[in-house]
């Protein structure tokens, strides 16, 4: 234990604690005196410290639809009036004026009938037109906003209502969006107001 003390008091005398503004103050020196060098990009070019170089901007392709995908035909008397896919691609679900919420394989077109309660017609359902459709973050819950001012909640993977807010506004709902927690569902209506749901 001596010895580890007169070691350490011996290396007291050689460190020096430097506070952390003069450590900044040493990097900017560094980068200047490798700019002088020609060893940086000419001043006023931004440098990324940490990949060792000039900062590059990523450039993504801008993406575009450029080939019409399968239609998804409606009975005469029924049309859908809203649609949403899930945050990670799964779901594609409309609500319709028949008061329906479907679950549909948009690539093919069709109903998905991997789905247990769709293959035995028990589909999601409100009394009155679906008018606004939002997914979760994790795409385990679906909110679905209809002409009656009812809110509902759905497990769209059983079809299971888990929550509904049977007077959420005195109009339709318009529109619903679902907090990055998932926990709260906002909702703006024709009576010209918006609510948070929890």
């Amino acid at each position: 234990e001596s010895r580890r003390s007169s070691i350490a008091e011996g290396l007291r005398a050689e460190v020096a604690a430097v506070p952390p503004a003069r450590l900044l103050t040493l990097l900017g020196h560094a980068l200047k005196w490798q700019r002088q060098q020609g060893m940086l990009p000419p001043e006023g070019t931004k440098f990324d410290v940490l990949a060792g170089g000039a900062a590059r901007r990523l450039v993504e392709r801008e993406a575009y639809v450029s080939v019409a995908g399968p239609v998804i035909k409606f009975g005469k008397k029924s049309h859908a009036e809203c649609a949403a896919f899930s945050p990670d691609g799964a779901f594609l679900v409309s609500g319709s004026i028949d008061g329906f919420l479907e679950v549909w394989d948009f690539e093919r077109g069709k109903l998905r009938l991997d789905l247990p309660y769709q293959e035995s017609d028990q589909l999601m359902m409100h009394d009155a037109a679906v008018l606004s459709l939002g997914f979760s973050r994790d795409s385990e819950l679906l909110a679905s906003g209809s002409q009656d001012g009812v809110l509902k909640v759905w497990r769209p993977r059983t079809g299971q209502c888990v929550r509904r807010f049977p007077k959420a506004h005195a109009g339709g709902v318009t529109c619903v969006a679902f907090a990055r927690d998932g926990l709260s569902v906002a909702t703006g209506s024709f009576d010209a107001l918006v609510r948070v749901h929890g």
